[in-house]
C-alpha cells in the first residue's frame, strides 16, 4: 500500500468491485469507487459521516479550525462568513492581479525558453501558484522574501503530513524525524500571519484582496467578525488549496497538452481567435469552452485529489454493506474518474467529454476534484479561473514539448505531484518572448 498506493487501490476495485474492505494493520479502511456512493457520504446521509481520523487529525495541527477542518455549527457560521468573498463576482474582478502575477512569474520561464534547457514547470508552477495567492490573498502586504520563507516551510510541512498520520499521537518525549522542523515552520508561518492580520487591521483601508474581505465579514446571525486566530486557519486553508493543490493540478494539464498537440492547437486557437495578443479577462474566460474543458478532462485524468477521507460516527449501511461506527471510509476519486461504466474508454484523454451534448445523463459526482455536496471547495471558482489563466498565458507565450528520457512519474503526498519533477522543453512562440528578460537565477532549470 505505501510502497505504490495507486496500484493497490486500483488493484482492490479489480478484485472486490466498487465497494471493499481493507485491513491496514493500524485502521480498516472501506473504498467507494462509485458515484452513487459519493451521493450517500457526501449529500444523503452526510451527517452520519465526519471529517475525523488520523488524516485529518494531522492537518489540523497544522490549519486548525479552517473551514476544509470544521465541523457543525462553527463550520456553517465560517462558510456564511467566507462564502461572499468568493462570490461570481467578486472572484471576477481577481483577474487582472491574477494575470499580473502569472506575467511576472513567466518571466523566468521566457529565460529558460530563450536558453533551450529542460525546464522543471513542476517548480516553477508553484512560484507561480504561491505569488498568484499571496497578491489575491494579501495584496502587497506580503514581501518577496516572506513569501519564499512561507513557500519553503509549506512544501515541508504538506510532505510531513502524512508521516504525522502515524506520529502525531506518539508521546511528546518520543523523538520523530522532522517533527521539530515542522513545529517550527509552523512557528515561522505564524508570525508572518500575525504581521499581516494585524497590519490588515490597522490600515483597514478596504484594499481587493481576501484578507480585507475576511477582516469586514460579519456573522449575520451573531453579529461577530473573526478573531485572528480564526483569520490565520482560514488563510492557511486558502493557502493549502490554492497553492499546493492548484500547483499539481496544473503540472498535469502541461503534461497533457505535451503529449497532445492537436489538443493544444485547439486551445491556441480558441485563445487567438477571443483574445489575440491582448491580456485575458474575466469575459475572454467566459467566451472558452474548449480551454475549460480541457482543464476539467487533465483534472479528471490525474485529480490532484486522490481521495477524500471520512469517519463514520453511526452505524449505517451502502448496498447492503453495513458500516460500523468508527471506521475510515474513503471515496477514492481517482477510481471514479477512471471507471469504465461512468467514462467511456476513461484513459483517453478527451477534452470534448465535457461539452454540454456528452455530459447529458453523467452522474453529477463522476467528476470530484473539488470535492461535492455541502462540503465542496468553497474556492473551486476561484481555482478554475487561475487555471485557465495559467494554461492561457504559458500556451500563448510558448510550444511545449517533452524531454526524452524524462517521463513523468506519479507520486501520492497530499496531493498526486510528480517523483522527480515535471521537465519539458519551452520555445518562445511570440516575438515579444525573444525580446531580453532580466538575467535570474534558474533553480528550475538542469
Amino acid at each position: 500500500m505505501i510502497a505504490n498506493p495507486l496500484a493497490f487501490m486500483e488493484q482492490a476495485q479489480r478484485e472486490q468491485g466498487d465497494i471493499f474492505s481493507l485491513d491496514l494493520g493500524f485502521t480498516q479502511v472501506i473504498g467507494l469507487c462509485h458515484p452513487r456512493y459519493v451521493h450517500h457520504v457526501l449529500v444523503e446521509h452526510a451527517h452520519k459521516y465526519s471529517k475525523g481520523g488520523p488524516m485529518w487529525d494531522s492537518m489540523r495541527t497544522f490549519m486548525g479550525n479552517a473551514l476544509p477542518m470544521s465541523e457543525g455549527a462553527f463550520w456553517k457560521r465560517q462558510r456564511r462568513m467566507i462564502q461572499p468573498s468568493f462570490h461570481h463576482q467578486r472572484v471576477s474582478m481577481m483577474t487582472d492581479t491574477m494575470v499580473e502575477a502569472i506575467d511576472e512569474c513567466l518571466l523566468e520561464w521566457d529565460l529558460a525558453a530563450l536558453e533551450g534547457k529542460p525546464f522543471d514547470v513542476s517548480v516553477a508552477l508553484s512560484r507561480v501558484t504561491m505569488t498568484v495567492l499571496v497578491r489575491t490573498l494579501f495584496g502587497s502586504g506580503m514581501d518577496k522574501e516572506d513569501a519564499e520563507k512561507v513557500a519553503q516551510a509549506f512544501s515541508f510541512i504538506l510532505e510531513y503530513f502524512i508521516a504525522g498520520m502515524v506520529t502525531h499521537s506518539l508521546p511528546e518525549w518520543m523523538p520523530v524525524p522532522g517533527r521539530q522542523r515542522y513545529r517550527e515552520s509552523i512557528k515561522m508561518i505564524d508570525e508572518i500571519m500575525q504581521r499581516l492580520i494585524e497590519r490588515g487591521r490597522e490600515q483597514a483601508s478596504g484594499e481587493d484582496n481576501l484578507l480585507s474581505l475576511l477582516l469586514q465579514a460579519v456573522d449575520g446571525e451573531s453579529g461577530e467578525r473573526m478573531t485572528n486566530a480564526q483569520l490565520r486557519d482560514e488563510a492557511l486553508g486558502f493557502f493549502i488549496a490554492g497553492y499546493d493543490t492548484t500547483a499539481a493540478g496544473m503540472t498535469w494539464v502541461l503534461h497533457a497538452l505535451t503529449q497532445h498537440p492537436e489538443v493544444t492547437a485547439k486551445v491556441r486557437v480558441e485563445l487567438d481567435a477571443v483574445v489575440g495578443t491582448r491580456r485575458p479577462g474575466f469575459a475572454d474566460l467566459m467566451r472558452m469552452p474548449y480551454t475549460r474543458n480541457v482543464l476539467q478532462e487533465a483534472l479528471r485524468i490525474h485529480s490532484p485529489s486522490v481521495w477524500l477521507p471520512r469517519l463514520s460516527v453511526v452505524e449505517d449501511e451502502i448496498d447492503g454493506y453495513r458500516i460500523p461506527p468508527g471506521v475510515m471510509m474513503v471515496i477514492f476519486t481517482r477510481l471514479i474518474h477512471r471507471h469504465p461504466d461512468i467514462w467511456n474508454d476513461p484513459l483517453t484523454f478527451d477534452p470534448d467529454r465535457f461539452t454540454p451534448e456528452r455530459s447529458e445523463g453523467r452522474h453529477k459526482l463522476a467528476w470530484l476534484p473539488f470535492g461535492s455536496g455541502q462540503r465542496q471547495c468553497i474556492a473551486k471558482e476561484f481555482s478554475l479561473l487561475e487555471g485557465m489563466l495559467i494554461m492561457a498565458r504559458i500556451v500563448s507565450r510558448y510550444e511545449l514539448s517533452s524531454v526524452p528520457g524524462r517521463v513523468p512519474q506519479e507520486r501520492v503526498s497530499t496531493n498526486l505531484r510528480t517523483k522527480d519533477g515535471m521537465w519539458l522543453n519551452l520555445r518562445p512562440r511570440l516575438p515579444e518572448a525573444k525580446a531580453q528578460v532580466p538575467r535570474i537565477p534558474l533553480s528550475g532549470t538542469a
